[in-house]
Parts: C-alpha cells; sequence; structure tokens
C-alpha cells in the first residue's frame, strides 16, 4: 500500500498539475479527512483518490483472493471497468486507502518533506529504526546475533532530524511472558 509513497502522486498520472505545491496538497488532507471514502469515490470514481483505490486494490487483491473470498471475480471486474462497489469489504479497503492517501498528502505538505523507509525481511533489527510489535522477548540465536525482521507491519518516517520508528516482527526472538 505504500509503494509509490514518496512520488508526488503515488506514481499515478494526476488530475493536477505535475509539480504540486504543498499548500494544494494540504487542501487536499482537508477536503478528504472528514468524508466517508466509499461516497469520495461513488461521487469522484476517477479523481486522484479514486484511481488510487483502484490502482491498489488491483495490485493488493489477487484475483485468487477475490475468488476465495466471495467465489467470483464481481469486485475486481467492476472495479476494473471504472466503478468502485459499495461492499463491506471494498469499504473496508478504502478505508485504510484513505489513511495512508491521508498521510501521504499531509507528510508532501511539510516542509521539509516528509520521507518513508521500508525495511526487508531478513534485515537485521535496529532499535533506531524498528520498533518491534513484540515487546518483551528475548533473543533465542545460539550465536548472539542480533534478531531479523521478519515483517514490516508500518514504514518508518523521517522528518526533518526526527525518526518515527517503523513497526516490524521478528524472527529469532522468544516473547517473554
Amino acid at each position: 500500500m505504500f509503494s509509490g509513497f514518496q512520488q508526488e502522486h503515488f506514481g499515478l498520472k494526476s488530475e493536477t498539475d505535475s509539480s504540486t505545491s504543498k499548500e494544494i496538497f494540504f487542501q487536499q488532507y482537508l477536503a478528504l479527512r472528514e468524508m466517508d471514502p466509499l461516497d469520495y469515490v461513488g461521487s469522484n470514481p476517477d479523481s486522484d483518490f479514486g484511481k488510487f483505490c483502484r490502482s491498489k486494490y488491483i495490485l493488493m487483491v489477487h484475483p485468487k483472493m477475490e475468488a476465495s473470498f466471495f467465489g467470483n471475480l464481481d469486485h475486481i471486474n467492476y472495479i476494473m471497468g471504472g466503478g468502485h462497489p459499495r461492499t463491506p469489504f471494498y469499504l473496508a479497503f478504502v478505508k485504510l486507502a484513505k489513511a495512508i492517501w491521508l498521510l501521504q498528502r499531509l507528510a508532501r505538505s511539510f516542509d521539509p518533506e516528509v520521507k518513508v523507509f521500508q525495511v526487508s525481511k531478513g534485515s537485521e533489527f535496529s532499535e533506531v529504526y524498528m520498533d518491534s510489535v513484540v515487546k518483551n522477548f528475548v533473543v533465542v540465536d545460539e550465536n548472539g546475533e542480533k534478531p531479523k525482521v521478519g515483517l514490516m507491519v508500518m514504514p518508518g518516517f523521517g522528518i526533518g532530524g526526527s525518526v518515527i520508528q517503523c513497526r516490524v516482527y521478528l524472527t529469532g526472538i522468544k516473547e517473554i511472558e
């Protein structure tokens, strides 16, 4: 979902100028912040946010996954046709998309601009840049190696000289009870 976060319009072709000002990003943030995302994409299906939802759904929800959930491909077919289905599943998806969209719009309105960083599976755990989802843990590796990232849950952000840690699940640890 965060793919393309650093790009001005998540790498999508935008309705607005190619170089959008920080004020416009903030206005876009304010415009969507209080709205129901499904109502918004229903009335503005080809808006930048509508295109974002459509592209991320196609990227994130594989047709085999959709077929196993629903027994058909009605959602993806409707979305690929330019629509936004009014279903509980898609509502949950656009709520997630809205949170990420708003975060990106807000981040792009800051000066200096907020930078996002992600860590890959197998990266060595760093207490400076990462926060473990499991809070009380001990290293179970006999060689005393640092735990490794098993899964990044949320990326981290750099704002000026400050760091907001990314959230990760670690391998090579045991939770203390």
